[in-house]
């Protein structure tokens, strides 16, 4: 592996998990892959498409603006540099939008918000 998966790797396992990995080669099943942080969810062969259909569902349904904010930021964070003045202001200009007001009476509405983008 190269350097940058090889820290990925470390970064997502653990260093020593990395290593039983990397130098083992063995071949493991999805419950230890999610023991060692590689897979965050195990779905039974014959859910896996329900599984797949509902999750694509609660994607679509979210707030597109903030999905893409936390993308993009989930992403910036692994980076240890610090967050700009820019970078900060960004985080909060979602607060601002038609979505955050829809989501926010919806919430107090007990109802399902209908997010436009904007």
């Amino acid at each position: 592996m190269g350097p940058t998966e090889l820290k990925l790797v470390a970064d997502v396992a653990g260093g020593p998990a990395a290593l039983e990995i990397l130098l083992e080669g063995r071949v493991f099943g999805s419950a230890e892959a999610k023991d060692k942080n590689l897979v965050h969810r195990v779905v039974a062969d014959e859910n896996f498409e329900a599984e797949i259909a509902a999750t694509v569902q609660r994607i679509a349904a979210g707030a597109p603006l903030a999905a893409t904010l936390h993308k993009r930021y989930v992403r910036r964070l692994s980076d240890p540099a610090p967050l700009t003045e820019a970078e900060i202001a960004e985080c909060y200009r979602c607060f601002g939008t038609q979505d955050f007001r829809e989501g926010y009476r919806a919430f107090l509405e007990k109802r399902k918000p209908v997010f436009t983008g904007r």
